[in-house]
C-alpha cells in the first residue's frame, strides 16, 4: 500500500495534536490530545487492512518520507516500509493499551449557538497575526447584534488585536479558543460554536475535498 501526500498531511497535522495513534482497519482515523480537549477525525482514501499503532507519528512519518515512493506491507506485530531504492524498514507495532483512542463514531448532542465560514486564507492570518502580536487567544464576540472574531490577549487591554466582522447574531456571547489549540489543515470550513451539556464547544467541519473535522473545547473563561 503506498500512502497519499493527502493522507500523510493529515497524519502530520494529528502530530501536533497527540503524538501517538491506533489506527483502526478502514479508511477513518482519529486523535484525541492528552488533556481531552481536541478531538479531530478523518476519512481518507487508503482503507487499513488491519489495526495498528504509532507510539511516535512523527518518527513514523519521517521513516516513510525518507523517499517519496514508499510501499507498506501490514504484518501482525510490524509493518514493512519499502523504498524505491530497494530498501526496507521493519516498524514494529506500539502496545495499544497505552495509546488512547476515541470512538469513530461517537457524536455528543450539540446546541447551536452561532455558525460562519473559515476560510484557508483565513487561518493563515489567523496564525501569522497571532505570532507576530504574541496574541494567546481567539475569541467569537456577539454584542446581539454582530458577531466578530478577534484576535488578542484579553488579559491585556492595550495588547495589539485584529478583528474581522462574522455576521449577524442576536444571541450575547463570548466563546474563547487558545491559539495553543488551534491546529487545524489550512482548508475550508464551517465553523460551529456549541453547547454540549455546560461545555462550550467549537466545530471546525472541512467543505472542501478533505472529509476532517476537529472538535474543540472552548477556554474556561468563555460565556455563551
Amino acid at each position: 500500500m503506498k500512502i497519499s501526500h493527502n493522507t500523510l498531511s493529515i497524519f502530520q497535522n494529528f502530530s501536533q495534536i497527540t503524538p501517538s495513534i491506533l489506527v483502526k482497519a478502514g479508511n477513518k482515523i482519529n486523535v484525541k490530545s492528552a488533556n481531552k480537549t481536541i478531538v479531530a477525525r478523518a476519512e481518507v482514501e487508503e482503507n487499513f487492512p488491519s489495526q495498528f499503532a504509532i507510539y511516535d507519528l512523527n518518527q513514523w512519518l519521517s521513516l516513510i518520507n525518507v523517499s517519496t515512493d514508499a510501499d507498506i506491507e501490514f504484518g501482525e506485530k510490524s509493518m514493512r516500509i519499502t523504498h524505491g531504492n530497494g530498501g526496507e524498514i521493519e516498524y514494529f507495532y506500539a502496545d495499544e493499551s497505552i495509546i488512547s483512542s476515541y470512538p469513530l463514531d461517537n457524536s455528543p448532542a450539540l446546541t447551536d449557538i452561532f455558525s460562519f465560514p473559515l476560510t484557508a486564507t483565513d487561518i493563515n492570518t489567523i496564525n501569522k497575526t497571532a505570532s507576530i502580536v504574541s496574541a494567546p487567544m481567539i475569541s467569537i464576540v456577539s454584542d446581539g447584534d454582530t458577531a466578530m472574531l478577534v484576535i488578542s490577549d484579553p488579559k491585556n487591554p492595550t495588547s495589539h488585536s485584529f478583528k474581522k466582522v462574522l455576521g449577524n447574531s442576536d444571541r450575547v456571547f463570548n466563546m474563547k479558543l487558545s491559539i495553543d489549540s488551534f491546529k487545524i489543515i489550512p482548508e475550508n470550513y464551517n465553523v460551529r460554536l456549541c453547547k454540549m451539556g455546560e461545555l462550550a464547544v467549537f466545530m471546525f467541519e472541512c467543505t472542501g475535498s478533505k472529509k476532517l473535522s476537529y472538535f474543540m473545547a472552548a477556554d474556561i473563561t468563555s460565556k455563551a
